[in-house]
């Protein structure tokens, strides 16, 4: 015996239409139907039900939510709220992008460049316009890089934000040049000032400043470490670049050292030669 379905016969007891050409009549069933828990469809909570005096008595399937004491979701939503109205919202990731255009080389770039920079914060390509935080043109120096980039960097390390450099690119657009200089930079010591990439000169801002806090906070007896480490990471294995028998390191995260790389070699310096060694 097939089960009943409640929502087919209440359909078929509704009174069909009244029209000339129909002579089916109907009679009103005397069968009363009774809630079933077990008979009646599942409820969807996807639908929501108007509001109207016979569902004052019902519940919500979820509860209204509270409005939220995190800040950083408030200050999204007051963004959202802002571009929704069209007014300018001020926002601040903590993330830069940064573009560098790579001069031209003579020897092996002959085609007319395709990259225009448009103002110090967009540029063209092919002429479609992209915007970022900033450009840097050709004739930008490494200094200029370093002022631009570096100097803020320092500082922030020095507030006590985690602080990093990220340079992406395809081979030969200037990746390394700009990190560290020409090739071979740190293998030799006679390196022009003016040719020197943006980590020997972060570092020496570095302990320049921490001298300078030192000094400025002498009655405090400031005592400032500095660990460095050097890693790679190749065809997803990371490997120790200051032992290199150390390899397929791993990486962890612990709830007050934050994200690490367990036995990863690290030495204390204190200077730009600690560093270089």
């Amino acid at each position: 015996m097939l089960p009943r379905n409640p929502i087919a016969r209440d359909t078929a007891e509704l009174p069909s239409s009244s029209s000339p050409s129909s002579s089916a009549k109907t009679r009103p069933s005397s069968r009363k139907h009774k809630p079933s828990k077990e008979n009646d469809p599942p409820s969807d909570h996807n639908i929501i039900v108007p509001y109207s005096p016979s569902h004052v008595k019902s519940k919500s399937p979820l509860p209204p939510r509270p409005p939220s004491s995190n800040p950083l979701k408030r200050k999204l939503a007051l963004d959202t709220i802002a571009v929704e109205n069209s007014l300018p919202a001020t926002t601040d990731s903590g993330v830069k992008v940064i573009v560098r255009m790579r001069p031209l080389r003579k020897d092996k770039d002959e085609r007319d460049p395709i990259v225009q920079k448009i103002s110090g914060d967009s540029l063209s390509i092919n002429g479609r316009t992209f915007t970022f935080d900033s450009v840097a043109d050709v004739e930008a120096t490494q200094l200029d890089i370093f002022e631009h980039v570096g100097v803020p960097l320092v500082e922030n390390c020095l507030a006590g934000f985690n602080s990093s450099v990220f340079a992406y690119g395809q081979t030969g657009s200037g990746k390394t040049y700009t990190m560290w200089g020409p090739a071979n930079s740190l293998a030799e010591e006679n390196v022009a000032k003016e040719q020197q990439g943006l980590t020997p000169r972060v570092f020496e801002r570095l302990f320049a400043r921490i001298k300078e806090e030192q000094t400025k906070h002498s009655d405090q007896q400031l005592n400032y470490q500095c660990n460095c480490s050097f890693l790679e990471i190749y065809n997803e294995q990371v490997t120790d670049l200051l032992d290199p028998s150390q390899r397929n390191l791993q990486i962890r995260e612990d709830v007050k050292s934050g994200v690490y790389v367990e036995n990863l070699t690290e030495n204390q310096v204190s200077t730009m030669e600690d560093v270089t060694q």
